[in-house]
């Protein structure tokens, strides 16, 4: 049903903003503005039911028409990898199946395995996804160790050099004298974070604030600060935790967080709308000041070259900045005709740029990265983003715009939906073109009433063409991800895949690649808020889905060529464009061969040989992997064995709906490989069954602003509240070779309705602390189950003698996972004697308990 429904101005603005840099991108432009504002007016009201219908999947296949048990090598993979009962009822029923009891270390040790098994080989995508993901981790550390930190450090030492010379310009004018000073807080603090040893600061009265902001820069939590300005700032912390590879070596940490620093202070130019905190316009004039007086620094320090590089760089492996850059500053003092920081310095001038400035398509943000708070849940213009100014602000990722576009305050709710506070990762699968996502996604669209605001997305993206996906790494990425969506035509592809079963794990694919897509740019992507002996494969089977091989080769191409164009000197380099160049190559060879498989066509003997030559196991000096696979992965057959459990943050949300400080951080991440069975028809062979391993996908949300690292995450995946979604139990067998607990939800299958999806317990679940025992931080985690609405929830910590010591939680929570730290202090803020101690969660009438041990 069609519903009435307020405008969400702000939000339409800023679809509409985006979509105007779609229409103004294009030579030839594709994109038709005047249609999509035509449906943004017709879908405004649209309800969960009418996007259904707009964007019906259609009905997928229960099962295979018959088990292919005769298939060639099935009692061989019967033998060697003792299927279960319940392995082989899937295999039946699906024509493939899933499992979590054999988990090989590395893609490259699963192949090993097989191969030495003479086993057929099964060449998933996610074998291509993984390694592209395990080189573009490697390539952006190298470019970064190698590159991106000389420049920076050259950088900031050179415009921190030419700040005695604006003070003799500009300190007999007090407003610009105070914003010079602001300046060397701005580098100075850069600077010490990069370095390892203290910079001093160029005004020596400056050194209290930069060991203030150091200070809470070591506490990673949200805190207030008046930040260049009289006015407090609410302002995340918790961002400085260094995360991903920026944990693997101190220089790549130091980087890191002078990165955030620089990437996420802003300089506002118009100050943001927000009930707390809001800036003074005396405030928000001293950080133009300070905008404008980098701008200068720019040039009489003549670095312009040097932020060219690194903007050149970042924007290929990422993307633009989200936020007003050095280009549009000069245009913006041009076009108001103010010729220095002196004559900005005067109020009727400062209002004479903003007033140019709010002109421009430029001002705005379209991602809010930032904690702003709302009085009022049913405004949708009480909450916007500042215009700022970022010396290398975060990049605009797509991803980011659709998770932070299906929340408040994008999303305004309607009495009596409550305000949606975490987006969903399946929002990002639909807006990418995946329409399987919608039936699991029926619960949160009847409940939160956000279809015209999720619709608007997918019509935004869906008018990309290939300048836009081919025009950086991680669209490229994307655009790989993109592909695996299933087919509005599917009689035609092997039976296999005609199923429910195979597109949902698809989704598990799509959404595994999406975290190890977000976890190689944390950094730079700008986040939402709210051989031997004659083995051999005897058989290979390519999955067969020759648009993502051939995007995959267009991304190599494209990575190679602007690797070249961008004229980097040097090995390093040279070997990046390189491997690019065969990465593309071997991904035209598997298109190529994915095609043939569909249409039915035998291998020629070229293609033969080709895949027999995958992989080679040698032991020379230790077992070496050699073959094309190994070359798919920029660190070789080494890198291929490589175990690789990795997590991203992707969208924080500050408050609950009842405006509550609890810091929800939600993270994607992938754990530990899974091996596949596919059973699939060889031309002139018959049935055969194929084996590989693929990636398994979990999800996991935390409190209190924790920030989840690649080492936590080595064991916290495998605990609540981290999970997988329940839509893998319909093809995916347990690790005890069982079936998994929780339901099955299906994709319509003709008959009956999928059901929706929810990865939750029916009872609280209370898991034990990690680690445990331990010495300065624990994490606890624990579960609300959904179905019974939002319930008082109450986490304390007791003392051995039963006594209340510490209350974590104590607040109305939504169903969801939840995970909180204690850093062992008492409520006082007394740090607590090593001993044992209990902590007791209560669920409405229902309580759980566990111990744990600290030790000093």
């Amino acid at each position: 049903m069609l519903r009435t429904r307020r405008p969400r101005s702000a939000f339409l603005a800023a679809l509409l903003v985006a979509a105007s840099l779609v229409a103004a991108s294009r030579a030839q432009p594709a994109f038709d503005l005047d249609a999509y504002r035509a449906f943004l007016d017709a879908h405004a009201s649209l309800g969960a039911d009418d996007l259904r219908r707009l964007h019906d999947a259609g009905s997928f296949a229960r099962s295979v028409a018959s088990p292919a048990r005769s298939a060639l090598y099935r009692d061989s993979l019967l033998h060697h990898y003792a299927l279960t009962d319940y392995e082989q009822q899937l295999l039946d029923l699906h024509g493939f199946m899933v499992t979590e009891r054999l988990q090989p270390n590395s893609f490259g040790d699963g192949f090993t395995d097989i191969y030495r098994r003479d086993l057929p080989v099964f060449v998933s995508t996610d074998a291509v996804l993984h390694a592209l993901h395990m080189s573009y981790d490697l390539i952006l550390k190298r470019t970064e160790q190698e590159i991106l930190i000389p420049r920076l450090a050259s950088l900031l030492e050179r415009l921190r050099g030419v700040l005695p010379m604006l003070a003799e310009r500009y300190d007999a004018i007090p407003p610009a004298a105070m914003a010079l000073r602001d300046v060397d807080v701005y580098l100075t603090l850069a600077a010490t974070l990069l370095h390892e040893d203290a910079v001093a600061p160029v005004f020596a009265t400056n050194q209290a604030t930069i060991d203030a902001l150091l200070a809470l820069i070591e506490a990673e939590q949200p805190a207030p600060y008046s930040l260049f300005g009289e006015t407090c700032r609410y302002i995340d912390f918790s961002q400085f935790t260094p995360r991903g590879h920026y944990t693997d070596e101190p220089e790549l940490t130091r980087y890191f967080r002078a990165m955030i620093w620089l990437g996420r202070t802003e300089l506002y130019l118009i100050g943001p709308d927000t009930d707390v905190c809001r800036p003074t316009e005396a405030d928000v004039h001293r950080q133009t000041l300070m905008a404008a007086l980098l701008h200068e620094a720019v040039a009489l320090s003549e670095t312009r070259p040097l932020i060219d590089e690194i903007d050149a760089l970042i924007g290929f492996f990422v993307g633009e900045p989200d936020n007003v850059t050095l280009d549009h500053l000069g245009a913006v003092l041009d076009g108001a005709g103010i010729a220095d920081v002196a004559e900005l310095a005067r109020p009727e001038r400062f209002a004479a740029f903003q007033d140019y400035l709010a002109e421009q398509p430029f001002a705005g943000q379209r991602i809010l990265s930032q904690i702003l708070f709302s009085g009022t849940i049913y405004d949708p213009d009480a909450l916007r983003p500042a215009s700022a100014f970022l010396l290398l602000g975060q990049r605009f990722v797509i991803d980011a715009f659709v998770t932070g576009g299906v929340v408040f305050d994008a999303v305004v709710p309607d009495p009596p939906h409550p305000p949606r506070i975490l987006p969903s990762t399946l929002d990002v699968l639909f807006a990418l073109g995946n329409d399987a996502a919608v039936p699991f996604l029926s619960g949160e669209l009847d409940t939160y009433g956000y279809a015209p605001e999720l619709a608007a997305l997918r019509f935004l993206i869906d008018a990309y063409d290939d300048d836009f996906w081919n025009g950086t790494l991680y669209n490229g990425w994307l655009n790989g991800i993109r592909a695996l969506n299933p087919p509005a035509e599917r009689t035609a592809l092997p039976p296999f895949m005609q199923t429910a079963a195979w597109w949902q794990q698809k989704m598990n694919t799509q959404l595994a690649a999406w975290a190890q897509l977000r976890h190689d740019n944390l950094l730079y992507a700008k986040p939402s808020y709210t051989g031997g002996i004659t083995c051999e494969f005897p058989y290979s089977y390519v999955e067969p889905i020759p648009a993502f091989f051939e995007a995959m080769a267009r991304l190599g191409e494209t990575a190679a060529d602007r690797f070249t164009d961008l004229g980097t000197d040097g090995w390093t380099t040279t070997r990046i464009v390189a491997y690019f160049r065969r990465f593309g190559e071997i991904n035209a060879q598997l298109a190529g061969i994915a095609r043939k498989e569909l249409d039915g066509r035998p291998l020629s003997e070229h293609e033969t040989t080709f895949l027999r030559q995958m992989l080679r196991v040698e032991n020379i000096c230790g077992e070496q992997l050699n073959g094309w696979y190994t070359e798919l992965y920029y660190g070789g057959g080494d890198q291929a064995k490589e175990p690789d459990l990795v997590v991203a943050d992707i969208h924080t949300a500050p408050t609950d709906a009842a405006g509550n400080m609890v810091g929800w951080v939600q993270h994607v991440g992938t754990g530990p490989l899974n091996m596949a069975v596919v059973t699939a028809m060889v031309p002139e062979v018959g049935p055969v069954a194929f084996v590989g391993p693929v990636m398994s996908y979990y999800e996991h949300l935390s409190t209190g602003f924790e920030r989840l690292t690649d080492e936590v995450w080595a064991t916290a995946y495998a605990q609540a509240p981290s999970a997988r979604p329940d839509f893998v139990n319909l093809y995916l067998a347990g690790t005890d070779g069982g079936p998994r607990e929780g339901a099955a939800p299906s994709l319509a299958t003709g008959l009956e309705p999928a059901p929706e999806a929810r990865p939750l317990p029916a009872s609280p679940l209370l898991t034990q602390n990690y680690p445990n025992p331990f010495q300065d931080r624990t994490t606890i985690r624990f579960t609300v189950p959904h179905g019974t609405g939002s319930q008082r929830v109450m986490l304390a910590i007791y003392d051995a003698q039963g006594r209340q010591v510490q209350t974590l939680v104590d607040q109305t929570l939504p169903g969801g996972h939840y995970a909180v730290p204690w850093d062992g202090t008492l409520a006082g803020g007394a740090r607590a004697a090593s001993g044992t101690y209990f902590y007791r969660l209560q669920v409405g009438d229902r309580h759980t308990g566990r111990g744990m041990t600290l030790i000093r």
